[in-house]
């Protein structure tokens, strides 16, 4: 029975060895800067991204990382997607609002470092005026953000 399980085991290694190099000969033609690497999954595309306190990986920010705030880039849809981490317990509301500032200022610092305007306003005429983790522009996922935490923290904060 372990010798079946071995031969089954090595088949199966082989084969997801031979789809992984058809599926990043695919993504190459597709999508001209794909690299095979962690921070590249198919369409997506880690652009930037803060490490959680208990990340273990010992590596810089990608996909595979524990991040307490990334930015992935999806290239078929041509949309950037922000993920915050939401599995922390905090003591009160303050500590969640200090938690979204922090991460915000870093949002903020990624921002200036990178050249990026944090000018977008949020268009209210035919907006949508809810949070929104996704959007066309790395400017207007910021905005979306930004919005997000300072009515977040207004509305908890002031106690409405």
């Amino acid at each position: 029975m372990t010798i079946l399980k071995s031969v089954k085991w090595f088949f199966e290694d082989k084969l997801g060895k031979v789809q992984h190099y058809f599926e990043v000969k695919k993504c190459k033609r597709l999508y001209p800067d794909y690299e095979d690497n962690e921070r590249n999954i198919r369409s997506l595309k880690h652009i930037w991204g803060i490490h959680s306190w208990d990340d273990l990986s010992g590596k810089n920010s990608n996909l595979y990382s524990m991040n307490d705030i990334g930015i992935t880039y999806d290239r078929k849809n041509k949309l950037y997607m922000l993920g915050i981490e939401t599995h922390y317990m905090f003591k009160n509301l303050n500590g969640e609002c200090t938690y979204l500032k922090d991460l915000f200022n870093a949002f903020t610092t990624f921002m200036d470092e990178n050249g990026y305007s944090k000018e977008c306003r949020f268009p209210l005429f035919c907006g949508t005026p809810t949070l929104i983790n996704s959007a066309e522009s790395i400017e207007e996922l910021y905005t979306n953000f930004k919005l997000f935490v300072l009515g977040y923290c207004a509305a908890y904060e002031g106690g409405i």
